[in-house]
């Protein structure tokens, strides 16, 4: 009975403030609860539960993209922007608008970019619905970019959940990513071959691809893999997509960073001719960038067990064409889980004629340089072909059976890329190319 009575209780009381609501009595009701509120609010803040934050390179250096999932919030969402001095202090704050979409159950999915940043300039980011919510507060640094030099690091399939557990392979990928940017803690930004996880939807393995820490402070940039492309643009944000070269699994898109242009093709899609607009347009964009990299997550040119595959061999017939004409520098690759840098290519051959300095870089190479990482995580590795298979174009092909990763290093005049192993730090493989013409 008591119960009864305390529930007639409630309910008596909620019939009595929405009838003084609408009487137009509300203000002096509502300001006290307001109040209230807030007191509870200062001395213990509401947390907003955010997951799978994915933050990237946005269309320049001066910007970032975000992508990131909440649970039990639909509605109003905002990165909010705090630039720091050394010590941590908050000089100035900026909020930007996210996008807000529903997922399943009670998660939702927002978007956002920021602009305007600094060179040199540390930062603070959180996320929330701009008035009360708040996630926890994540910090990352700009670069130094009067010179023009830069570096990023390249990873090689992640692939979680294709080894022994997502568990196993998510602590590799930790590791890869952790020794990387002890190694290189003034890196410019990150870029994952694609395939991040072996099953699309699959949130065990998404949590294990946002495992590193690092990955709240350096802008990680995602390619479409063929085990990911169903939920790619679910967890990632990319900027400025062209609507060429794909559709609901993501498109092409690109973005410069300094003198260099970077364009990304999803390898998912066979239209040539597609991907051939959105690199034109990216550089009828960006006419003055000194070097000219793709990224593509199939590997054109492999040593192991995709290297004969129709769809690459396709591929290959139709985008290297195009790769001469626009005069790309490099090709960044995966999918094969190998490592493989051919020589300087042109025609689909091997340009014979090449000087070489006392440093052994190649000067004024013609052609393009094709690389491919082997896996980030150690989740999983593929045999080796018959050399027949790929001797005539490569050459480095290895399949060391353990973690690598590539660190890029880019200046006015030269690019050099130098592979790791993740166990001792020690290098596999070093290439440079030199420019002296000046001319692209």
């Amino acid at each position: 009975m008591m119960f009864n009575r305390n529930r007639r209780m409630k309910i008596l009381f909620v019939i009595l403030i929405m009838v003084t609501a609408m009487a137009g009595c509300t203000k002096e009701p509502y300001s006290d609860f307001a109040v209230e509120e807030s007191v509870a609010t200062k001395d213990a803040p509401y947390t907003l539960d955010v997951f799978h934050i994915a933050f990237a390179p946005g269309s320049d250096e001066t910007e970032r993209t975000f992508s990131w999932h909440t649970r039990g919030m639909n509605k109003k969402a905002v990165v909010e922007l705090n630039r720091l001095d050394e010590a941590g202090n908050i000089l100035s704050s900026e909020t930007f608008e996210a996008t807000v979409e529903s997922l399943s159950g009670d998660q939702s999915r927002h978007k956002a970019k920021i602009t305007g940043l600094k060179e040199n300039q540390l930062y603070s980011y959180r996320f929330g619905d701009g008035h009360r919510v708040w996630s926890e507060s994540y910090t990352f640094r700009t670069q130094a970019t009067e010179d023009s030099d830069f570096n990023f690091l390249f990873f090689g399939d992640p692939q979680i959940g294709a080894g022994d557990s997502a568990q196993i392979d998510a602590e590799g990928w930790d590791q890869t990513v952790t020794t990387a940017t002890e190694m290189f803690p003034d890196t410019a930004f990150l870029v994952s071959a694609g395939d991040q996880v072996d099953t699309a939807y699959n949130l065990k393995q998404y949590d294990g691809w946002f495992l590193p820490k690092e990955l709240t402070a350096y802008p990680i940039l995602p390619i479409v893999g063929n085990h990911d492309a169903a939920s790619f643009a679910d967890y990632f944000n990319v900027p400025n997509e062209t609507g060429l070269g794909g559709d609901s699994e993501g498109s092409d898109f690109f973005f410069s960073y300094e003198n260099t242009l970077f364009m990304a093709l999803n390898s998912q899609s066979s239209d040539v001719e597609e991907h051939r607009k959105a690199m034109e347009l990216a550089i009828a964009e960006n006419p003055d960038a000194t070097h000219r990299f793709v990224l593509l997550h199939k590997s054109l040119y492999s040593s192991a067990d995709h290297a004969r595959d129709e769809d690459i061999l396709t591929l290959r017939a139709g985008l290297v064409p195009a790769f001469d004409e626009l005069d790309i520098d490099a090709v960044l690759m995966g999918h094969d889980h190998v490592y493989v840098r051919t020589d300087q290519l042109k025609g689909d051959q091997v340009v014979e004629e090449i000087s070489y300095n006392e440093e052994g870089a190649a000067v004024d190479p013609d052609g393009t340089v094709y690389l491919t990482g082997n896996s980030a995580s150690d989740s999983k590795y593929y045999e080796m072909q018959d050399p027949s298979v790929y001797e005539r174009y490569s050459a480095v092909a290895l399949q060391l059976e353990e973690p690598t990763y590539m660190n890029v290093e880019v200046t006015d005049d030269s690019l050099t890329f130098t592979t790791y192993k993740v166990s001792d730090r020690s290098v596999v493989d070093e290439y440079t190319v030199v420019k002296t013409v000046g001319e692209e």
